[in-house]
């Protein structure tokens, strides 16, 4: 079990009323994943490549087609990244952000 999958499955703050957003792992670094929490469902689904993973020609087409996609891009990881909005009440922030540093690890393609 991974260590995201342990603070889901273990730790999950009861403060926490909804959680959305993306996911990348490093064992699967060309894979977007889409996080949904809500109450005490939780989910965790496949949400095709990430942008990164294009041809270059096609990314450029890209890029130029969705200017947008320029605010997020990181030099080394493109598009990859993690990003999940919390909502909830009386969240102790500073626990859940430890917990969720303790998941980040270095990516096994580096």
């Amino acid at each position: 079990m991974n260590m995201f999958d342990r603070f889901v499955a273990r730790l999950w703050p009861r403060s926490i009323i909804r959680a959305k957003g993306v996911c990348w792992f490093s064992d699967d670094p060309d894979r977007c994943y889409l996080f949904e929490q809500a109450g005490v469902q939780k989910s965790i689904k496949d949400a095709g490549m990430w942008y990164a993973t294009m041809p270059q020609d096609q990314l450029n087409m890209m890029m130029l087609k969705e200017p947008a996609l320029r605010r997020d891009w990181d030099e080394e990881y493109g598009d990859r990244m993690v990003k999940i909005v919390f909502i909830g009440q009386n969240m102790d922030r500073k626990a859940i952000e430890e917990e969720l540093d303790k998941c980040l690890e270095a990516p096994l393609w580096m």
